[in-house]
């Protein structure tokens, strides 16, 4: 897990000091004489990070740091790229670990002949960040979700006094891309939500934003938009790569534009020519002139969106493919790969840095090419959607091991695994920590040597629900090292207080150990599922509750949990109720079962009413807009047909 600190004292005892590591002060009783230096030629990214370094010392101390390009004779925290530091301070470190965004950290005790030194060091830029990351979390800081309450802020200790055991070590990540996209990534996005996701997933050792553009906005605009709003110039602040724009293949031939005058380019939908929209089709990709003019304007957006990283064109979600006979007879996966190559071709000129990456084992593309062949560039972006994480890609019943592994031998530029342990949408609404895919997937990864992986976070109103399986991947992708499991009771000491967490870490970890509970809950509970909810409640929330009640940010963060885990009891009540009317009409007892039909009407009601109750919190546990809709519609679905099979008097 994460080393925490140990504020321990210096004893006077010559055996005790001898027993003892060395500990190195910083601050004393609110002042220090340290200096944050970076020397040149520092570069943005490694100024950014030094004043953040600078920001949260003083946050944590009251004692502010001065930053300076040199210091003889005075303590120092050295941050830079290791090829830009000092050959004394590069002695000091231990070797860069093997992997990408590394960073090495060197806690050096006074000496006779000079002052103490921490080196922060990395081997990009991104390493020098995380490892000021890395100090700030051995200082006590914590950052599980955005800034995006402010009842729940950020955890960062107050303490006068700082000091550091002396040390070395380094971290790198065997993962090269680790792709967070975050919820207010999607769409009409928000500057000031998005800057807080882009802030938290650096944090939590993502290298990437993933953007979903919006579906009716050109993309130009969109992108000019990014800019506008500052979010192109935080990323480039952080070294932050950027992925995108996903589902936008009607954004790149738009119905608008050519279907009056090039209806044949548009798909063939029920013997119709159909623009890329809902219940639509995807444009005809065996016509090679809409496959041509799709590539130009592709290669106009590429020239003017300069900073996007990982190009990903993804065809618009949710569309069948053209089913135009020559479409149908060369396939969906050749034609999109066909078309990929020559995009690929075309941006080698004007982009020969830019990587491009489509969709595999998704939409009408479920099975990898047969015929064509993939360009020795093309990477792939994998996802299943509505997986159940009860189990890694490494366990031998997960059902789609097969394509998987199909998509991977064909993507000869790579392949990223897409997730969604953070999407509230295809996962259940009370989330369990989802441990047991993370470090099931992390063994594949390891095994089959899979170096990037896609976070997907949706919807909005879920940001603090999920927000924990976000941290939980960005750290594990990150350090395969860590185990999710020790950082689950970090977080809880950290989160709820020394008192609470752990009653809160067993708590989780039940969770985290038993994922299926919460697929029951969204699902079909059982007696013995009530009970244990109701045994939770009483043995670890309520003394949880009582023991955080008297500290306002301890009280809110534990109301959370509470909050979420009374939604679930009463998700499972419903199916207490369901299960009680079907037994009645089976039984024969119909009159019985009208009527508990009429109470569990008028009980789903109250539960959606609570759906709508946490939503209007606005604390990042329901996303409002999904109740009228996805939500009641999964919630009361039963309800009409248990009518109906009543009023036809059924007992199967």
């Amino acid at each position: 897990m994460v080393c925490l600190l140990g504020w321990s004292t210096v004893s006077t005892s010559v055996a005790a000091e001898q027993a003892q590591p060395q500990v190195v002060g910083i601050i004393a009783d609110g002042k220090s004489d340290w200096r944050i230096v970076c020397p040149p030629p520092a570069s943005p990214g490694v100024n950014w990070a030094a004043r953040e370094l600078q920001k949260y010392v003083r946050q944590i101390s009251g004692c502010k740091l001065t930053i300076v390009q040199r210091t003889r004779g005075k303590p120092a925290l050295a941050v830079g790229l290791r090829r830009e530091l000092s050959p004394d301070d590069r002695a000091a470190l231990p070797p860069s670990a093997p992997g990408y965004d590394g960073y090495a950290i060197a806690v050096v005790p006074a000496t006779r002949k000079s002052p103490a030194r921490i080196v922060i060091a990395g081997d990009n830029t991104r390493g020098v960040i995380y490892g000021v990351y890395e100090l700030l979390e051995r200082m006590g800081c914590r950052w599980f979700y955005p800034a995006a309450d402010a009842a729940d802020p950020e955890i960062v200790p107050e303490r006068a006094t700082l000091s550091l055991r002396a040390r070395t070590w380094a971290a790198a990540s065997p993962m090269k891309y680790r792709i967070c996209n975050g919820s207010e990534w999607f769409f009409e996005m928000e500057a000031a939500p998005a800057l807080r996701q882009l802030d938290w997933a650096m944090k939590a050792r993502y290298n990437a934003m993933g953007w979903q553009a919006d579906t009716h906005t050109s993309l130009d605009i969109q992108y000019q938009q990014l800019a506008e709003g500052g979010l192109l110039a935080e990323l480039a602040n952080r070294d932050l790569l950027l992925h995108g724009p996903a589902h936008c293949f009607n954004l790149l031939l738009r119905g608008e534009d050519y279907l009056k005058t090039h209806p044949e380019w548009f798909g063939l939908r029920n013997g119709k020519r159909v623009p890329q929209t809902f219940a639509g089709a995807q444009f005809c990709w065996s016509n090679p002139e809409a496959r041509k003019q799709f590539t130009d304007n592709v290669e106009a957006f590429a020239r003017q969106a300069r900073q996007i990283h990982i190009l990903c064109l993804v065809p618009f979600d949710g569309g069948q493919a053209c089913e135009c006979e020559p479409c149908k007879k060369a396939g969906a996966s050749n034609l999109l790969m066909l078309l990929m190559g020559e995009v690929i071709e075309r941006l080698k000129t004007c982009r020969p840095d830019l990587l491009v990456e489509t969709v595999g084992g998704y939409g009408p593309m479920t099975d990898p090419p047969e015929a064509a062949q993939i360009h020795p560039r093309q990477r792939v972006v994998w996802a299943h959607w509505g997986r159940n994480y009860t189990m890694g890609y490494d366990d031998p019943r997960y059902d789609r091991k097969d394509n998987l592994a199909k998509w991977r031998r064909a993507a000869r530029g790579g392949i990223t695994l897409c997730q969604y342990y953070t999407d509230n949408f295809a996962e259940p609404w009370v989330m369990s920590p989802f441990t047991v895919a993370i470090e099931g997937d992390r063994r594949y990864f390891r095994q089959e040597k899979i170096d990037s992986v896609y976070m997907l976070m949706w919807p909005r109103g879920y940001w603090w629900n999920h927000g924990l399986n976000g941290y939980l991947a960005g750290r594990c992708f990150y350090d395969f090292s860590l185990s999710p499991y020790d950082l689950l009771k970090d977080y809880a000491r950290r989160y709820f207080g020394l008192e609470a967490g752990p009653l809160l870490a067993e708590y989780l970890e039940a969770w985290a150990r038993e994922p299926e509970l919460c697929y029951r809950i969204r699902g079909d509970s059982r007696d013995q599922d009530r009970a244990k909810l109701a045994e939770q409640r009483k043995r670890l929330l309520e003394p949880a509750t009582h023991l955080a009640a008297n500290d306002q940010p301890l009280a809110h963060r534990v109301g959370k949990v509470e909050k979420l885990h009374t939604l679930a009891e009463r998700l499972m009540e419903v199916h207490r109720q369901r299960s009680e009317i079907q037994r009645l009409r089976r039984a024969g007892g119909f009159d019985e079962a009208r009527t508990r039909l009429e109470q569990a009407r008028a009980y789903t009601d109250e539960v959606l009413a609570l759906f709508y109750t946490l939503a209007d919190l606005k604390l990042g546990l329901i996303e409002r807009q999904e109740v009228p809709t996805f939500i009641t519609a999964n919630v009361r679905n039963w309800l009409e047909d248990e009518a109906k099979a009543i009023a036809a008097g059924k007992r199967d």
